[in-house]
């Protein structure tokens, strides 16, 4: 937008045709009063000297307004602005203020292109593992006439875990939409996550073990809370090693959950929550999406919740999610 001082000079500048036309009049009356003329032929002898000037004024002001109107054409057909500025002030600040808002629209396509490409590239990559158990399943139905429980729930599981990051990644733009705060307990969400991943943790051979010296009632929307604990404790799971424990946690208003695995390097842990960002323990594995922790992030800060990581390679990792106060924790 233009400002205001400089919109100020640019009215009075476009005042000055006027101002000059009506000292131009007062000129002509001066001249022709001091060659005495008589006050009758006044009228007549000021319509006659001034119809020429008066016209030309008029053709010119109208040529400067077809003009501006053929570039503005021109424009639209081009599909920008007109490369000229507005005469009149009022135009111009018209023409400054489409400026920007074209150079906002401008930016925030280029956003939405890249966002479309990540999404598309996202896409892509959560096809991909949900593939990887279908072929595992594909392979044990051909290596034998009967496929395990076991094995069908397992691989199942892994294809249920890709669909939720998908679709729950899809939710998130709609994130305020999709709330619904209801008081529950947190012990029965942990205990109804330990059920979800029981076979996971039979596969690892793992000890879950929930430790919460009273009965937290948390007051937050419970689906998307659910959706968090499970990515962390599917990670958890997954990184752990055969045969350890997973420690669930509470105190002072703050949820641990702690594994006994492979660790996460120093270097790396700034960037966990980084979108596609998966790490040398993700990449050795080759079922890594880096989107989990991601959205994990995305979602709790929305919720307000703080989430913190520590972890020592070969040692562990301990995720901690600390709740906000008017939970009265």
């Amino acid at each position: 937008m233009i400002r205001n001082k400089k919109f100020v000079v640019l009215m009075l500048v476009e005042q000055l045709p006027l101002l000059l036309a009506y000292g131009l009049l007062l000129s002509l009356i001066w001249v022709l009063i001091k060659l005495k003329e008589p006050i009758t032929s006044l009228p007549q002898d000021l319509l006659r000297f001034s119809w020429l000037p008066f016209v030309i004024w008029i053709f010119w002001r109208c040529w400067r307004t077809y003009q501006s109107q053929q570039d503005l054409k021109q424009a639209w057909e081009n599909e920008k602005l007109p490369a000229k500025n507005p005469g009149t002030a009022i135009a111009a600040s018209y023409y400054q203020l489409l400026q920007l808002k074209v150079q906002q629209q401008r930016e925030k396509n280029g956003q939405q292109r890249i966002q479309a490409a990540q999404r598309t590239d996202y896409l892509r990559l959560w096809s991909h593992e949900i593939k990887l158990p279908l072929t595992a399943l594909k392979l044990a139905a051909e290596n034998t006439s009967q496929v395990s429980s076991e094995e069908i729930i397992t691989q199942i599981g892994l294809i249920q875990n890709q669909l939720d990051l998908m679709l729950n990644y899809e939710r998130l733009a709609d994130f305020h939409h999709d709330l619904t705060f209801e008081k529950f307990s947190l012990k029965d969400l942990l205990e109804d996550l330990l059920k979800e991943n029981a076979v996971f943790f039979i596969d690892r051979k793992l000890r879950p073990t929930i430790d919460l010296k009273k009965d937290v009632q948390l007051t937050l929307d419970r689906k998307w809370l659910h959706f968090c604990l499970q990515q962390v404790i599917f990670n958890a799971i997954k990184y752990s090693s055969v045969g350890s424990e997973l420690h669930l946690k509470w105190s002072k208003a703050t949820l641990v959950i702690q594994d006994f695995g492979c660790g996460i390097k120093s270097d790396e842990l700034p960037r966990i929550f980084e979108a596609g960002f998966t790490g040398e323990n993700g990449r050795r594995q080759q079922a890594a999406t880096g989107m989990g922790l991601y959205l994990v992030k995305q979602i709790a800060e929305k919720l307000e919740l703080t989430i913190k990581v520590k972890s020592v390679v070969s040692q562990g990792t301990e995720v901690y999610f600390i709740f906000p106060n008017n939970n009265n924790l």
